[in-house]
């Protein structure tokens, strides 16, 4: 595997830190701001749309340009913008600055994951993306709690600022180890015509949204959640997204590895069980830590792997189409996060956090069974080409 792709995994170590520690930072931002929970959900979720509605415009609009100047002015791009976060002096700037902060990660975590794929040869293509997404497992296991601990101990506006310099940082990376003269296929009505007509290549994209939605009613207010069921101090809401992190890595590098045998839609179903197993015993941590890290575990086991896997899965499905796939999975990802921040705040400000898990269990439930029903539909479609 080539060594030049850790740049790509780096720079998505600094998206996923960006995109990450809103959360573990949620009761800070909700006290100094003076805002509600929901409120901060609303910072995920306008971030979240923001990349959802621009991406799929923003690949089609670069397509033509070299991808290592692409993503080097995409990072660059995401440190500047939070720098700006960080002098925010209140919510709505701090909201409009997150919305600009998410055109550079509309375009780097797709552009990334397709820039490896023209990196390698096709035999070891999704081991190439399982590892650029490995960035986002590293950003669990070192950005996420760490933010989170940062936040609390000497507040969120440095911790902002230094998630800008490592995505400096990480853009210089990039620029150096990037080859040159790199473009992906351009994005033309053609291509974009022949995904919609790929019925199943859309349900697997569908299943990206569904899980992603999912995964974020909960998990956008898990330091709310973890301060309500089991009284956890700022300390240990960094060390519950740091076990979390740990196995997401763990999840991530067996997805990469085993990937190419037995193919990225059955990684991505055992993925989603682990996250429906663990959504759907969370009541059970009430008051009870060992409980609730044992979940946290189980819950990180597949909650990475599912986005190399899913980027694979349609790579696979569909070479020729994979720019625009790839862009509009990304999109997916966003949407799912976003519609999920969303009705996670409405829950919490109505309900409480109290059944917060049975409305994430239900839609992740329904992307496996979306999953599955794709990659039959997939393997019929074949077969009547092939006859």
């Amino acid at each position: 595997m080539q060594t030049r792709l850790w740049s790509l995994t780096l720079g998505n170590f600094a998206i996923g830190t960006g995109v990450m520690i809103v959360p573990g930072m949620l009761n800070e931002l909700s006290a100094d701001l003076a805002i509600s929970p929901a409120q901060v959900g609303m910072l995920i979720s306008a971030f979240a749309m923001t990349i959802c509605v621009t991406g799929p415009f923003l690949a089609g609009w670069t397509s033509a340009i070299e991808r290592r100047k692409l993503l080097t002015a995409s990072l660059a791009l995401y440190a500047a913008m939070h720098w700006l976060a960080a002098l925010s002096p209140g919510y709505h700037t701090l909201l409009a600055a997150r919305m600009l902060t998410a055109l550079g990660a509309a375009v780097f975590t797709a552009q990334a994951a397709a820039t490896a794929g023209l990196m390698v040869p096709p035999e070891v293509r999704g081991k190439a993306i399982g590892l650029v997404f490995l960035g986002w497992s590293i950003a669990a296991v070192v950005g996420t709690p760490i933010g989170a601990y940062l936040g609390a101990h000497i507040g969120w506006r440095p911790t902002f600022g230094l998630v800008g310099l490592l995505a400096a940082l990480f853009a210089a990376g990039v620029w150096m180890q990037i080859p040159p003269k790199l473009y992906v296929a351009p994005m033309d009505r053609a291509a974009w015509k022949a995904l919609f007509a790929n019925t199943p290549l859309l349900l697997a994209i569908s299943v990206t949204a569904i899980q992603a939605l999912g995964m974020f009613t909960i998990f956008s207010y898990m330091a709310l959640l973890l301060k309500d069921f089991i009284g956890a101090t700022p300390t240990v809401i960094s060390a519950m997204f740091l076990c979390f992190g740990i196995t997401g890595v763990l999840g991530n590098v067996i997805g990469a590895r085993v990937m190419d045998r037995i193919g990225p839609m059955r990684v991505g179903v055992v993925a989603m069980g682990c996250m429906l197993t663990a959504i759907t015993l969370w009541p059970l941590t009430r008051g009870s830590v060992p409980v609730t890290v044992v979940l946290i575990l189980v819950w990180g086991l597949g909650c990475f792997a599912i986005n190399g896997s899913q980027q694979a899965r349609l790579v696979a499905m569909a070479p020729p189409l994979a720019s625009a796939s790839v862009s509009l999975n990304s999109s997916a990802i966003y949407l799912g996060q976003a519609t999920g921040a969303f009705i996670g705040g409405l829950i919490v400000t109505t309900q409480g956090t109290e059944n917060l898990s049975f409305y994430s269990a239900v839609p992740m439930a329904t992307a496996i069974m979306v999953s599955l029903y794709a990659a039959n539909l997939a393997n019929r479609k074949r077969m009547v080409e092939a006859a």
